[in-house]
């Protein structure tokens, strides 16, 4: 069709502006004089047709972003939250009272999706390394409530749009950061939903979407948002123990079939809780387990080799959780006195361990593994604080030598995954945050620490692969922004109390 006579066909319709809020628009283009700014699809038709919802609504619940997925509208937002206080009311089952779940699944449909879409993706990537949810039990249960949307349903509502969380990877828009509308609401839902009278049969699922969440906060660079989610987190694993443990009591025959998805679950808010401390770009954050002695009697046991026979998804996890617990461990003594015991000590086993990944490494080159990163990011946090307590004494010949060792390792690392960042088919798969998260925050303290100060050459290759990594994860631009303040402070020779 010539380009005159599809914007003849075009002005007959409303823009997408005008129709979102269900008016006219006056046809005089490029512009209207009622819009900002008229946009024709020159691939899809104007006038769309309303996705097949539940109920009919006067506004569109949310709308469907190309780059970066599904956006709640205002109406939206306002709705899921209406529906989850009237879920809290006593008199909430009245007949005209909507469920959260089919208000979600009307979500999703405006938004271009589907909650089987939403779950098919979500297994197929994050739960490969986060697997918390019993699929085949939640694809039951999706069946169950494919007809029957009661609002006892409303943890699995909430869980599924942390999943549609999960599944979201960011965007370059400059409007679309990761503290969206969707995520701002999913996260009020959570504080609605999570105070409930008693422990229910859903409370597990508001778990696992407390966690889910958690972890977005934490890949997007918001620790203190992720520290607190965790904390609530936290308490409802142990009211799920608690109540676990009183049905034992009451019934000795009794079953406790959710307690290898709650020890998962343990192993996730260890994991978790490393992840957020050292990966969080201006130390802010603080471990909510420092030690084991505060976790359950095997929460997060140790794999053994026959444990190993089985390498599965959850074996695979329960590996890297005991791997962070210990370093979190080793994080509370390395802070300490560094003249005493506990702190050699500690220090040796981070040191340790960083050795045996080099001595196992091809050459020179040090792939990036999410323990060894997680020491690193570590002793480096503990050598920045050394390097404090002795910015006014003699030079600290010892502490160069430790930051050389880990200056060495840790660019590396960089450079290796330099090479390889732009070789990764990553369209189908949302990658972990934590190894890439605790590596560049370690590096991003050595441009700030080392001595001789970060060559021209890493920094460069340092600033790559964090805007890579922010296409990803954002919490890769917050680090961006640590490593620019760092370089231009470390130019002027003005850095706050280093050399």
């Amino acid at each position: 069709m010539p380009a005159e006579r599809l914007i003849e066909s075009k002005a007959q319709k409303a823009c997408r502006h005008c129709r979102l809020h269900k008016r006219r628009c006056d046809k005089r283009l490029p512009r209207c004089s009622r819009c900002s700014l008229c946009e024709y699809d020159d691939v899809a038709s104007i006038e769309e047709t309303e996705p097949d919802t539940k109920r009919l609504w006067s506004e569109p619940l949310a709308i469907k972003r190309d780059s970066c997925g599904l956006e709640l509208t205002p109406a939206g937002e306002k709705q899921l939250l209406w529906i989850a206080c009237q879920t809290q009311e006593r008199h909430s089952d009245q007949a005209d009272t909507k469920s959260l779940m089919s208000l979600v699944k009307d979500t999703l449909k405006y938004g271009g999706t589907s909650a089987e879409q939403v779950s098919d993706r979500y297994f197929a990537t994050a739960h490969e390394w986060i697997p918390i949810v019993d699929e085949p039990k939640f694809r039951f249960n999706l069946r169950i409530i494919r007809e029957n949307t009661d609002f006892y349903y409303d943890s699995l509502a909430l869980l599924l749009l942390c999943m549609l969380l999960m599944n979201q990877q960011p965007c370059y828009h400059p409007n679309h950061t990761p503290n969206s509308a969707i995520y701002r609401t999913t996260r009020r839902l959570f504080s609605l939903l999570n105070t409930p009278t008693i422990v229910d049969t859903y409370s597990l699922a508001r778990l696992q979407a407390g966690l889910l969440l958690s972890a977005y906060e934490c890949g997007h660079g918001m620790a203190r948002e992720a520290s607190s989610t965790l904390a609530s987190c936290f308490g409802l694993i142990r009211q799920l123990d608690m109540s676990a443990v009183q049905n034992k009591a009451a019934n000795r025959h009794y079953d406790d079939v959710q307690e290898p998805i709650r020890r998962l679950c343990w192993a996730t808010i260890v994991f978790l809780d490393r992840s957020i401390v050292l990966s969080c770009a201006d130390n802010a954050a603080a471990l909510l387990i420092p030690t084991r002695e505060i976790l359950p009697q095997d929460a997060v046991p140790y794999m053994n080799k026959d444990k190993y026979a089985l390498m599965n998804t959850a074996t695979k996890f329960r590996t890297r959780a005991y791997s962070a617990l210990l370093i979190g461990e080793a994080i509370k003594a390395v802070h300490g006195d560094p003249e005493s015991t506990e702190c050699i000590e500690a220090e040796r086993l981070l040191h340790d361990l960083v050795r045996q990944h080099a001595a196992t490494s091809q050459g020179e080159s040090y792939p990036v593994c999410e323990g060894v990163t997680m020491a690193l990011s570590a002793v480096v946090s503990a050598y920045k604080n050394r390097a404090r307590r002795t910015r006014s004494a003699a030079p600290d010949a010892k502490l160069d030598l430790d930051l050389k060792f880990a200056y060495n390792i840790v660019f590396e690392m960089c450079r290796v995954e330099g090479l390889i960042m732009g070789k990764r088919d990553t369209s189908l798969n949302r990658m972990c945050f934590s190894g890439l998260g605790c590596l560049y925050r370690a590096a991003v303290d050595l441009v700030e620490v080392y001595p001789k100060g970060a060559s021209t050459e890493d920094v460069k290759q340092l600033r790559e692969n964090l805007e890579w990594f922010s296409g990803h994860w954002k919490v890769a631009d917050v680090l961006l922004q640590r490593l620019n303040r760092n370089v231009e402070l470390r130019s002027k020779q003005v850095f706050p109390g280093f050399w």
